[in-house]
């Protein structure tokens, strides 16, 4: 519930926010922009919406919560592979990562989520 508070609800007191549709819940954020499970599509997609855009437009990434775990559950395994497990650890300024990393997300999803839209979250990240 503390995750609607500023897109459904005012953080301070509680009061609905008009422009926030219903069937629209916020599962996470990432830098106060919310990831949004949409309960009026069957199947519930997943996208995320860009705050002080003037109006919520989400974009949508997964068909399905089951398929959005799955993006994330890849985009972990290839950072870790790709940025991690590399001889220079963490720390280096590689530019190669993050196309490298990007490239292996997809390549696993593939086969395991072929709905999801990786590049649209992955672009997002890369804000």
């Amino acid at each position: 519930m503390s995750c609607q508070y500023g897109y459904r609800w005012r953080g301070d007191d509680g009061h609905r926010l008009d422009g926030w549709p219903e069937e629209w819940g916020v599962i996470a954020s990432r830098a106060a922009d919310p990831f949004v499970a949409d309960t009026s599509v069957p199947g519930t997609r997943v996208g995320i919406a860009i705050h002080g855009a003037g109006s919520w437009k989400p974009f949508w990434v997964a068909p399905t919560p089951t398929d959005f775990m799955m993006l994330l559950a890849c985009f972990t395994q290839a950072y870790v592979v790709e940025c991690l497990n590399r001889p220079d650890g963490d720390e280096a300024e590689d530019e190669s990562r993050p196309p490298a990393c990007h490239n292996r997300v997809a390549v696993l999803l593939r086969d395991r989520a072929p709905e999801v839209d990786a590049a649209a979250f992955l672009g997002h990240l890369c804000q």
